[in-house]
């Protein structure tokens, strides 16, 4: 019998490590917050099934047993994440002109304040933009682990769990909401990126050193800004039961503090998360018309807000 070496040990170490590491992920649950556990020794289940309770086309109980199996459907909010593109097929094949009506509440965003479009203003203002990202960059440090937090869709989605204290088990249409907000303003920042071709801040401007990244997509108009502004306008429609008065402008205030922390990283223009913000705003009213599906759950999220916990009531000794 060999003696296993050192290597030997680092390397049973290390595949002892990865599938633990594997089993817990699948018992965290999938993006929807919903367990995937792995089950072992499955199989052995079916051993104990009498023949008699699987009737065959001969039985017949077959008929009644084959009726009731039919009478099973799948919960209707299944994963969330992969369910909003049902949502998201009902915009696109309804709105088949929103990238213009996208570009157009963008550019008429910008006359509000100047005589020019929003991406116009960032052409002809870019060193200034340029120098605010500069400036600041100074509070990377107290925002850093907020800002790698929010990275990615997940950490922004568990700030406005936090600020509701929701989930999916227990709000989920509400949930479907958020997840429907992620996934559309994820593809419209996309394809309206693809619209504009702006380049990073770091490309044009050396001395601009991104904190993360950058990723490899154009700047403007700003994803995090796009997704985190309509996450909030979805919850902010919602939220009108049983909620407090002044929650509204604070889901708005934390999607424009994600906004912000993209350009202290380095990543966007200021400007970009402004285009971001219109662009949310267009895609909700272009989202929430009546009779759709959308405005549907919608309203199942409203319900949601209607039930109020019954909380007992403290009883002094």
């Amino acid at each position: 019998m060999g003696r296993l070496g050192a290597s030997d040990l680092n390397a049973n170490a290390n595949a002892n490590a990865n599938a633990n590491a594997n089993a817990n992920a699948n018992a965290s649950g999938g993006v929807s917050g919903f367990a995937t556990n792995v089950r072992y020794n499955s199989q052995e289940l079916a051993k104990l099934l009498n023949q008699g309770q699987f009737p065959s086309e001969q039985d017949p109980t077959y008929k009644t047993a084959q009726e009731a199996v039919n009478r099973v459907k799948f919960r209707e909010y299944w994963d969330a994440e992969l369910r909003a593109s049902v949502y998201l097929n009902e915009f696109l094949t309804k709105n088949t002109g929103w990238v213009k009506e996208l570009k157009k509440a963008i550019y008429e965003a910008g006359l509000k304040t100047e005589n020019q479009g929003l991406y116009a203003q960032l052409q002809t203002h870019k060193g200034k933009q340029l120098r605010r990202v500069i400036e600041v960059s100074d509070e990377r440090e107290e925002r850093f682990l907020e800002i790698v937090d929010q990275n990615d869709g997940e950490g922004v989605i568990k700030y406005f769990l936090g600020m509701l204290m929701i989930d999916a088990a227990h709000a989920p249409a509400t949930y479907q909401l958020i997840r429907v907000a992620r996934r559309g303003g994820e593809v419209v920042g996309m394809c309206l990126k693809e619209e504009y071709h702006e380049a990073r801040p770091s490309q044009v401007c050396p001395v601009i050193v991104p904190l993360l990244g950058p990723p490899v997509t154009p700047s403007f108009p700003a994803g995090h800004a796009l997704q985190s502004h309509l996450i909030a306008l979805c919850l902010a429609a919602e939220i009108g039961f049983n909620r407090p008065p002044n929650q509204s402008d604070m889901l708005k205030n934390l999607a424009r503090r994600i906004a912000q922390n993209r350009v202290i990283a380095g990543l966007h223009y200021p400007l970009d998360n402004d285009a971001g913000e219109v662009a949310a705003e267009k895609c909700f009213e272009l989202l929430n018309k009546k009779g759709s599906e959308f405005e549907k759950l919608l309203n199942a999220a409203r319900e949601e807000g209607k039930q109020v916990a019954t909380v007992p009531q403290v009883r002094e000794i």
